[in-house]
């Protein structure tokens, strides 16, 4: 997971635990479908999955065969994935780390893995030393899928409703700068999925709308818009965990698109994609 600062936002590590219950779990969605089929693995690939989350990826890479290294900086995320990897016998191994942390200390340094990925987690601001890290730890191949839309962060809706502006992201050509400087060759394919919403309650889910409205304090007018819109567009309504059980959620009652662009090259000097 990663915030859209320019390092990493330990503060955020807060957000992220408290989501880790609620956070999706298994690959059943399109997304996750076109990702997997993107990475393309070979039998027996060693990988590394940064900001990893619950192991929504991580889970059923390891049960087709893989050795996956799970890493992210929410200890939350990670003791859920290690509850899931220890109940089927996976091999993953989990790491507590961010981008900006000492990634050979952690095993995960230069060649040790075939694949290295981030889906949806590398939101920095400058990412070319991150893109340099997955290069570097990659034998075969790396690849990140990088927001090519306003950032999941941002609610296009309620910025318009408040009379607030987000500028578009430059993730996508941030990454592919940083791979021409590397002298890799990029292949390249997009996505639109919907931001998930689901929380545990109002308050929960009003604090995170609050978050999309971007980090700039309330003027007393935009503070009262807020409120009213937080109250016409967080409604209640039934929804099953992953356990199979029916609760009450908190949800916004519209979808936030985001598209996405998945980024991917070869790290051992070979021409194919």
């Amino acid at each position: 997971m990663s915030t859209h600062d320019s390092t990493i936002n330990r503060d955020s590590q807060a957000y992220w635990n408290k989501r880790a219950t609620t956070f999706t779990r298994d690959a059943t969605s399109d997304y996750e479908r076109w990702l997997l089929d993107l990475l393309a693995l070979e039998a027996g690939d060693e990988v590394l999955d940064m900001g990893c989350a619950t192991g929504t990826l991580a889970v059923p890479l390891a049960r087709v065969g893989h050795r996956v290294h799970g890493c992210d900086f929410a200890e939350a995320m990670l003791a859920i994935l290690d509850e899931r990897a220890a109940a089927e016998h996976l091999p993953i191994t989990s790491h507590l780390l961010a981008w900006e942390d000492d990634w050979e200390a952690a095993g995960l340094g230069t060649d040790s893995v075939d694949v290295a990925f981030a889906s949806r987690s590398l939101m920095a601001e400058a990412v070319g030393p991150f893109v340099a890290k997955l290069d570097s730890a990659a034998r075969s191949r790396a690849a990140v899928v990088v927001p090519d839309s306003l950032l999941p962060s941002r609610d296009p809706r309620l910025l318009t409703y408040l009379g607030r502006t987000a500028k578009r992201p430059q993730n996508a050509r941030k990454v592919l700068r940083a791979l021409r400087t590397m002298g890799r060759i990029p292949t390249q394919a997009t996505t639109t999925t919907v931001r998930p919403m689901r929380f545990s309650s109002f308050d929960e889910a009003r604090a995170d709308l609050r978050r999309l409205a971007g980090p700039e304090p309330f003027t007393a007018r935009e503070q009262r818009l807020f409120d009213a819109y937080s109250a016409q567009h967080i409604v209640r309504r039934a929804a099953e965990s992953p356990s199979g059980e029916t609760s009450q959620m908190w949800v916004l009652d519209y979808a936030l698109p985001v598209t996405w662009v998945f980024i991917g090259w070869r790290t051992d000097g070979s021409p194919r994609g």
